[in-house]
């Protein structure tokens, strides 16, 4: 892939999709990113041929990945990275996010049900319930050799675990791990409403949607739903 030499290569964000309708919507999600950012740059690894039309950089998938972002976030084009899921829309400004960066080497947020048997899967430490998994569906780090020797630890942890999740291997590999890491708000990485919130709430707007109604859909209704979430 050819780089734009204009483009500014020290913050950016990056996706990982696999076939039409998961780039479609990565698409969507860079685009939301663009409204609020038009300075940051974007990047998406994907399959050969699939249409990287959106994207300021495109990069595929090596053969033979079972989940590929664990293997490829090391290897990101910029010095500062957001990796979004594809299922995300940006709806703020984010210089202030990536500020974080200044201080701590890797950011993310807890999985809001942790106390649940699913985010306690255990591969080879024992670890306390008050530790709980972290979403690595929003992470936001920076190339330093800490984070990248985490990347590294991670993808090694989690293709020997045998597992079709990646949060146990990432959890454990925080725990042991040297790198700064810091829990930002929720609101970055918002993946549940409360009834109460869709009337009214004081708590602050999010500020990146993280939900499963913005995956694919095949229903025509939810795709119309969808589309429409800003």
């Amino acid at each position: 892939m050819e780089f734009d030499e204009m483009t500014d290569m020290s913050r950016g964000v990056v996706y990982v999709a696999w076939g039409k309708d998961h780039v479609d919507v990565a698409r969507r999600s860079a685009a939301s990113v663009k409204r609020w950012n038009p300075g940051l740059g974007t990047a998406i690894w994907c399959k050969d041929g699939d249409d990287t039309s959106g994207f300021d950089h495109a990069f595929f998938i090596p053969e033979g990945l079972k989940r590929p972002k664990v293997n490829v976030l090391g290897e990101s084009p910029f010095d500062e990275t957001l990796f979004l899921d594809n299922d995300t829309v940006v709806r703020a400004e984010l210089g202030s996010f990536f500020d974080l960066l200044r201080k701590y080497e890797m950011c993310g947020t807890q999985v809001i049900l942790w106390h649940r048997p699913r985010h306690l899967k255990k591969i080879a430490l024992d670890l306390p319930e008050t530790f709980p998994e972290i979403n690595t569906g929003v992470l936001l780090y920076r190339k330093a050799p800490a984070v990248l020797d985490f990347f590294r630890d991670w993808a090694e942890t989690f293709a020997a675990s045998g597992m079709g999740i990646d949060q146990p291997s990432f959890r454990e590999v925080l725990w042991r791990s040297d790198v700064r890491f810091y829990v930002f708000p929720p609101q970055f990485n918002k993946r549940v409403f409360e009834a109460s919130e869709l009337i009214w709430s004081d708590a602050p707007r999010a500020r990146i949607l993280h939900l499963e109604l913005l995956r694919p859909q095949k229903n025509p209704i939810l795709r119309w739903i969808s589309n429409r979430i800003r």
